[in-house]
């Protein structure tokens, strides 16, 4: 399979202008002969708001909105799957045939921070829903009432004969513990992942970073070693399980406006660094990553032998080459 990650930084509510900024990235790389293309979390909207009120504006109806839309049009163009990251309103149903798990206790209507992933005839192939909410998705979302997503994923690779493939889902935080007070062994994704025999990870990410502006700014198109080493230690059971697994980290870059967790106005910075490789043996190979703060396109021919391979050490957390 040929693999594609977009990564570049979403203006925080400016939907028209970062879906033009995305399809001029996409013109500027002109993937050829892509079967999958992955954006990150939040991609046309950005991530970081405040409350409800604030990302009310944005939200989008299931499978159904402008980020959905132009999933289909673009799956179509390339010939590929893709999938892209979006804040959900779930509209009530009919009386007669309500679904609690898409009302808040008082009756309305309520949001998740979800991805859609669609085929080049325009059928939703996976709706996923993020099942760890971090502190800034917990003021407007809600956890997905259904938990991860595994399921088979139908590719026609222009070199190769069709094939299913069973895949992940996962958005973000839920790499991480639940709330972050979930034992760090369970790691519940990774597991999840192992147990259902996936052969592939989609992940769309937002993931922060503690690095400044300035440092960020220097070091543009080397990635966050830092970063990568913890997602890899987050996959441990899939590292050393005797099976490979392909993994998609499609992170965002740049910075928004907003405030940390202890309500102290900051900008937040993202981490970028999304990369492509494959997980298993006690082994990382990685065919492709990105800058921590570069806009473009990356590709992976998963066919082809990965650039780097790194080994997984003795502390869950670190990587060694």
């Amino acid at each position: 399979m040929r693999i594609a990650c977009l990564q570049f930084n979403p203006e925080l509510g400016r939907l028209p202008e970062n879906i033009a900024r995305v399809n001029a990235l996409l013109e500027a790389a002109s993937p050829q002969n892509i079967d999958l293309l992955v954006l990150p979390e939040l991609a046309f909207t950005g991530y970081n708001y405040p409350s409800f009120s604030s990302i009310l504006p944005h939200l989008e109806p299931t499978a159904s909105g402008p980020s959905t839309n132009w999933a289909r049009a673009t799956a179509s163009r390339l010939n590929c799957i893709v999938t892209v990251g979006y804040p959900e309103l779930c509209t009530p149903p009919p009386a007669s045939s309500t679904k609690t798990q898409d009302l808040s206790p008082a009756g309305e209507a309520i949001a998740y921070n979800s991805t859609v992933t669609v085929s080049p005839t325009s059928q939703i192939l996976a709706h996923y829903r993020k099942t760890h909410l971090y502190y800034t998705d917990e003021t407007w979302a809600q956890e997905s009432p259904s938990g991860w997503l595994s399921t088979s994923l139908t590719f026609a690779p222009k070199t190769c004969p069709e094939r299913g493939v069973r895949a992940n889902f996962g958005i973000c935080m839920d790499l991480n513990p639940h709330k972050f007070e979930a034992p760090w062994e369970a790691y519940e994704f990774a597991s999840h992942a192992l147990a259902s025999g996936s052969e592939l990870l989609v992940l769309s990410m937002a993931w922060l970073t503690g690095l400044d502006a300035l440092e960020l700014a220097a070091h543009a198109e080397e990635p966050d070693l830092s970063t990568l080493s913890y997602w890899v230690g987050r996959l441990k059971p899939l590292v050393e399980a005797e099976k490979e697994v392909i993994a998609v980290f499609g992170n965002r870059c740049g910075q928004e406006a907003g405030k940390n967790p202890l309500g102290i106005e900051e900008g937040v910075r993202y981490a970028g660094s999304s990369w492509i490789g494959k997980v298993g043996n006690g082994v990382v190979k990685i065919w492709d990553i990105m800058g921590r703060a570069e806009e473009g396109v990356v590709v992976a021919d998963t066919e082809k032998e990965p650039k780097w391979a790194l080994r997984l050490q003795s502390r869950d957390k670190e990587l060694a080459e």
